[in-house]
């Protein structure tokens, strides 16, 4: 079977499943709703952390490219106080940098897709991938010392898209 024929065949077959994986999105018809309704309506959370104040953070990303990763706060009563889509560029621009750490950015971002090691700089990147303003298939990486704590961050193309075709290793 040719590769265009196949790649034709296959596309309704995505739209599909991406229209009923929109049908399990953590949304805010939730909110108020207490843990046991959150698992039932989509399951074990991928992570969970915990939150100032004695809340908790479930983690629910959304398909294989992982690059929408839903977020559910629950207060200290187990109930939702809060649901949002986390891997967005205005949440990307509230890192801080030389304070944040490991744990801080598991928990807002939920586990990266790759974690790389830049020995030339002694940092490690934990590479997020997102879609930027609805549009650009992106990936931000957030870079940690030695100690885990944020040096830098940098957002460019998803290389995993680049070269006019689908690379998804």
């Amino acid at each position: 079977m040719r590769e265009s024929s196949l790649r034709q065949r296959l596309v309704p077959i995505a739209l599909l499943v991406a229209i009923l994986a929109g049908c399990a999105t953590p949304d805010a018809s939730v909110v108020g709703a207490d843990r046991a309704t959150v698992q039932s309506r989509y399951g074990a959370p991928a992570g969970t952390f915990p939150l100032a104040g004695g809340g908790e953070r479930w983690i629910y990303p959304l398909g294989g490219l992982q690059q929408y990763v839903w977020a559910v706060d629950l207060d200290p009563a187990g109930r939702v106080a809060q649901v949002r889509q986390v891997r967005t560029m205005e949440n990307f621009g509230r890192v801080r940098i030389g304070i944040d750490t490991e744990a801080d950015i598991l928990r807002e971002f939920g586990t990266p897709r790759l974690v790389q090691p830049y020995p030339l700089v002694d940092l490690v990147g934990w590479r997020y991938p997102h879609v930027e303003i609805n549009v650009w298939y992106s990936e931000m990486v957030i870079y940690f010392d030695r100690e885990g704590i944020v040096r830098r961050t940098e957002n460019g193309p998803d290389p995993r898209f680049g070269g006019g075709g689908d690379n998804l290793r």
